[in-house]
């Protein structure tokens, strides 16, 4: 086999193996774009934390995708069952607006919506409304206020919850 030829069977096989990815992030729901961030193992990038001193709130997003709409922070989930009808976790709600507002203050670009994606390819929306925004910046008062109290109400009845808490040895709530 000449040189031309395995090249241009290269050449012919990339292309195939773009448009197949291409295809695959069209078919779960990643938006096309270039990724600007990403702190997944084993990859070549290394993800430092989003930083914001005046909002209180740091993070690390698995990977930020820069759209014609602004950067799209993805968060990648474990969990084997997301919940239905199209919707979130509420713990992951707050972590991916976290995101789009650590990418609004710190890179300075819109975040218009962030990703969860579910085990199983289940990509979840989470648009970074008006609305959301000032429930996310309230949230945020409300645990500083809880620090400073040096107190929080448990907001659950699920004692496996408690179980992973990692402060439970200090709870007068715990349900174990």
């Amino acid at each position: 086999m000449t040189l031309s030829v395995m090249a241009a069977a290269l050449a012919i096989l990339a292309v195939v193996l773009f448009l197949l990815a291409a295809q695959s992030r069209k078919r779960i729901g990643i938006p096309a774009g270039a990724l600007v961030y990403q702190d997944l193992p084993g990859q070549p990038f290394d993800g430092k934390p989003l930083r914001s001193h005046a909002l209180g709130i740091c993070g690390k997003p698995d990977c930020l995708i820069r759209t014609v709409a602004g950067i799209v922070p993805v968060e990648l989930k474990n969990a084997s069952k997301p919940p239905a009808r199209g919707e979130v976790y509420p713990s992951h709600m707050i972590q991916a607006l976290t995101y789009c507002a650590l990418v609004e203050d710190q890179i300075k670009v819109p975040a218009p919506y962030a990703l969860v994606i579910y085990a199983g390819q289940q990509v979840r929306r989470v648009e970074f409304t008006e609305q959301r925004r000032r429930w996310l910046f309230d949230t945020i008062r409300q645990l500083e206020l809880a620090r400073e109290r040096q107190t929080a109400n448990r907001n659950h009845d699920h004692p496996a919850r408690c179980a992973g808490c990692g402060v439970r040895s200090h709870c007068d709530q715990a349900l174990l």
